[in-house]
């Protein structure tokens, strides 16, 4: 796999640290990584902004929503649809597709591993440097590659699993994929070294929320547990990012422009921050829109803005309408253009803000600026801990707390129903609070790139795609017992391996289902 990693420091370092042109141009790489560079704690510090910033490339951004959210039922083509999306989104996915590739992402691996390898020999060279502050600084670093591995643990199930970092031209990574249980573990041990180094706040900080902190690594931490059904390691987790008073829900008015336009808000746990100047969210822009184009490439599908099947104006099990004015229907889609365009498409990360008037019609405020990427905020925690309850059900108190916690989110967003919270007597049983939960996700959620996630754990709990497939299969129009049977197992709810990385490394074997299928193929 040496051809995915990106050599290390020479062109990483181009835009962030000024003035090293003149000994760039004449030494080699490796000889410049080993004996020039690591010297000092601004040179340090400046590799870890890189490993940031190679996060928030585009590749990186689009990667978290195509494999976070595009195969879900929250998303349907919008208008100009890339043509690789679009193959997703109707499940004719093979392993040519660009989608498939990890390269970027093992790109911000490898910069991370460059970090954890030199960087203490810092402390060497540089007497400022403690130990104190490399150990602040791995933290992060280690954070940052724990995500890595666990986005691509979510859209593979497998992948080689490298802790080293590339150095130069004349190593060799044919690495085969590691089991999912050896790469969990290795990311949790190292977030709990993390947790005991990582930073509480930035404060001083222009973007206070861009950077690893311990409820970060602990938010991390929780999704992992989560999604490795360690229910009680969750919710330990969760409860320590919730006793941090510093965290507080914005109320409802306010929740959009602060969190979705402004960025560091107080409910945000960590997001990766875009300076246009330098570096814009141009996949949020493609797929959500901007005030240039308000209409993205993807949209939200019809039949979840009101009937049977939508998370708003639910009938609930026990009677009673969920959401009927649910501001988040209004405030993360544009549901005053869908009339005129046909299409409902994504307000939430678009846009300033919405302003109603006095007949209720919404006005869409539109940005030219890059808004933040979310990895984490406090609604996704409180709903972290719900989930873990209901799986759980050691007892009534359990399902009673679940409730109690998604009624946190809900009553935000539904501030006229402030004496009328969800009652516990609709929702008494196990699956009718799972479902619960999981539509409260989906309305506080919905284009953060979670929604393929939640419903992944709910069929990676059962062993089976069956309920996963009966969110997912009513976006689709024609054939559906052709995109039936290409979910039908497993296997096929995670991504294929791009044929180049296979064709490069022979100790690659391609994702069980795509290797029956056929889809395997770079020709198809």
């Amino acid at each position: 796999m040496k051809h995915t990693f990106a050599k290390p420091l020479l062109f990483l370092l181009l835009p962030l640290a000024a003035g090293c042109t003149d000994w760039l141009d004449i030494r080699p790489e490796s000889e410049v990584v080993l004996e020039d560079y690591w010297q000092n704690e601004t040179q340090a510090n400046q590799v870890v902004a890189a490993c940031y910033r190679s996060f928030t490339e585009a590749n990186n951004i689009r990667r978290m929503i195509v494999w976070g959210e595009v195969r879900s039922d929250n998303i349907i083509q919008g208008r100009g649809t890339d043509n690789n999306v679009a193959k997703i989104l109707d499940v004719d996915i093979n392993a040519s597709n660009p989608y498939c590739g990890w390269a970027s992402i093992y790109t911000t691996i490898n910069y991370c591993n460059n970090f954890l390898h030199f960087a203490p020999g810092v402390v060497d060279t540089d007497k400022n440097f403690t130990i104190g502050k490399l150990r602040s600084l791995e933290a992060e670093i280690l954070t940052l590659r724990a995500l890595a591995y666990f986005y691509l643990v979510r859209a593979f199930g497998e992948v080689p699993l490298v802790l080293e970092p590339s150095i130069d031209d004349t190593q060799e990574y044919n690495l085969p994929k590691s089991p999912e249980r050896e790469i969990l573990d290795q990311i949790i041990a190292d977030l709990k070294d993390a947790a005991g180094y990582a930073r509480t706040s930035y404060d001083k900080t222009d973007y206070p929320k861009a950077r690893i902190t311990q409820n970060a690594v602990r938010a991390l931490l929780a999704d992992i547990y989560l999604w490795d059904q360690r229910y009680e390691l969750c919710i330990a987790e969760c409860d320590r990012i919730l006793n941090d008073e510093s965290l507080k829900l914005i109320d409802a008015q306010n929740m959009y422009r602060k969190v979705f336009y402004e960025s560091s808000a107080s409910e945000t746990i960590f997001e990766f921050a875009f300076n246009d100047d330098e570096i814009r969210n141009d996949a949020v822009r493609s797929f959500y829109g901007y005030s240039g184009n308000i209409e993205g490439q993807l949209s939200f599908p019809v039949f979840l803005v009101d009937g049977q099947r939508s998370p708003f104006e639910y009938l609930a099990p026990g009677g009673g309408m969920e959401s009927e004015n649910d501001i988040r229907l209004k405030d993360f889609i544009n549901i005053s253009n869908a009339m005129a365009s046909g299409y409902y498409y994504i307000f939430k990360y678009a846009g300033t803000q919405r302003v109603e008037n006095q007949t209720g019609q919404s006005n869409y405020f539109y940005t030219n600026f890059s808004p933040s990427w979310i990895v984490y905020r406090l609604p996704d925690v409180i709903l972290m801990k719900a989930e873990a309850l209901v799986q759980l059900n050691r007892n009534e108190s359990d399902l009673r707390e679940a409730l109690h916690l998604v009624n946190t989110t809900y009553l935000r967003a539904n501030p006229d129903l402030v004496n009328d919270s969800l009652r516990f007597e609709n929702y008494s049983g196990q699956i009718q609070m799972e479902e619960l939960v999981l539509r409260e996700r989906q309305r506080e959620l919905m284009f953060e790139g979670k929604r393929w996630f939640d419903l992944m754990r709910l069929a990676k709990r059962e062993d089976s795609p069956e309920r996963l497939l009966s969110y997912v299969m009513p976006k689709f129009s024609g054939d559906q017992a052709l995109q039936y049977s290409k979910m039908s197992v497993m296997d096929a709810l995670y991504f294929p391996i791009l044929q180049a990385e296979i064709d490069a490394n022979p100790a690659l074997v391609q994702n069980p289902f795509y290797e029956l299928t056929g889809t395997g193929s770079s020709a198809n």
